[in-house]
């Protein structure tokens, strides 16, 4: 196959939107400018919903696997771990931080945060609709696969668990309710948040219109700005790819406690099982839209995604395939580096935190392997099965925690046969 990029053009389609809209900005063009912003505000969209529907199904299958109880208990050994510097905050004089960073996480989901009051002990605010649980009650998802995402025995739906085990760390380590979400019971998707203060009591974090705008990702105040014909947004455009950080890093570390406790509680195979069932049957929700897109807006929109997954990389043209140089990987390379906010997830910290011993095809066949980035090795094998080659990992690339991972995206055009060899042997294929 011919190249089809010079390497200016994929220096340009690699290219961050914040540094297109900054370039809009400087030139004074508003029309490019808000299109750009546009893209921004909704650019993480993919990632979310990716992770939001896979932790959903996996903990819809816990509960068949387990039953409700060993489910939830298996969720509040996970949350124990990732809220334990909230806690912490909370124990140590810290409250105010904890409740910023609480509210950094909810107002990058894709529903709506309203600041509703905020009184000498409490902050209260409305997911009007929450935009993680919440969307799967709105859409009817809930009603429709009850089994990956409907309501457990105590009336609260899958993904709403991992929430309320959240809660349920923080609170037993501080020994107050300080975090705390009231599910609606009259309104779909609707809920109220209240966070304690502990030595912040008395005093008031938010005055006036702050409370407002702590609730407003930088996308949203960059657009109200310029709406009202005020162009100063160039600090909050810049690199605003990171700003959703807490709630992306959020999701990637309950997903990595997820698959790590998959593994305690039924060994590697139950792991892969789980990877098949939960994880290869959501991407395989993107695979009829992949096939329809032509190479050019195919890796546009893998670039775009690769900043808002919290990716540096170098972007590469070879005959056959466009190469993406992760360093790192904007999850599994982060996790493995310990690079994650607030280390919610290390490896080697916690009986979900293990590298995966054993030698398996959802280890890329090594020994010792980072236990999130397997479902890298079951992705591939599913990409290999259904002819859908957009995400290829190259397993051995990253034998360290400091080495970048590759992946490919192959060309229109290029079947599984076609594709070297090596790349299937890793996941056990012939």
């Amino acid at each position: 196959m011919a190249r089809m990029f010079t390497p200016e053009q994929l220096r340009e389609i690699a290219e961050p939107l914040a540094d297109r809209a900054l370039r809009a900005l400087t030139a004074g063009d508003t029309v490019q400018l808000k299109a750009l912003m546009a893209d921004m505000a909704h650019a993480h969209a993919g990632v979310e919903t990716l992770g939001l529907h896979v932790t959903a199904r996996l903990l819809g299958e816990w509960r068949q696997d387990f039953g409700d109880d060993t489910a939830r208990a298996m969720l509040d050994e996970i949350a124990e771990r990732m809220m334990a510097s909230f806690a912490q905050d909370w124990l140590q004089g810290r409250d105010e931080l904890a409740i910023r960073d609480l509210i950094a996480v909810f107002k990058h989901q894709s529903g709506q945060l309203v600041p509703a009051d905020e009184t000498d002990n409490t902050v209260v605010l409305d997911l009007a609709p929450c935009g993680s649980g919440g969307r799967f009650l709105v859409d009817g998802t809930a009603e429709r696969s009850p089994g990956w995402y409907g309501r457990w025995d105590d009336g609260v739906s899958s993904l709403c668990q991992a929430c309320k085990a959240c809660q349920r760390a923080v609170n037993r380590a501080v020994g107050a309710p300080v975090f705390v979400t009231e599910i609606s019971t009259r309104v779909a998707g609707r809920c109220t948040i209240r966070l304690g203060k502990t030595a912040a009591r008395g005093r008031r974090l938010f005055e006036g219109a702050a409370f407002f705008a702590a609730t407003q990702t930088r996308i949203a105040q960059a657009q109200q700005l310029v709406a009202r014909r005020n162009l100063r947004v160039a600090e909050l455009l810049r690199d605003q790819h990171l700003d959703w950080r807490p709630w992306h890093d959020f999701q990637v570390a309950l997903l990595a406690h997820l698959f790590g406790a998959s593994r305690k509680a039924g060994g590697t195979p139950y792991l892969e099982a789980k990877l098949e069932s939960a994880y290869n049957s959501t991407f395989r929700l993107f695979y009829p839209v992949f096939q329809r897109l032509d190479d050019e807006t195919h890796l546009r929109y893998l670039a775009t995604t690769h900043h808002y997954h919290m990716m540096r990389f170098v972007l590469s043209e070879e005959d056959d395939r466009f190469v993406f140089r992760l360093d790192p990987c904007g999850s599994g390379g982060r996790l493995y580096r310990g690079e994650i906010w607030r280390g919610m997830f290390r490896y080697g910290d916690g009986p979900t935190a293990q590298l995966v011993p054993e030698a398996q095809p959802i280890t890329f066949g090594r020994r010792d392997f980072p236990v999130y980035c397997s479902h890298c090795a079951a992705h591939n094998r599913d990409q290999h099965r259904h002819d859908v080659l957009y995400f290829v990992n190259d397993g051995h690339a990253q034998h360290r925690p400091g080495a970048p991972c590759l992946q490919f995206t192959y060309k229109k055009g290029v079947a599984a046969a076609a594709v070297d060899p090596a790349i299937w042997r890793q996941v056990g294929l012939p």
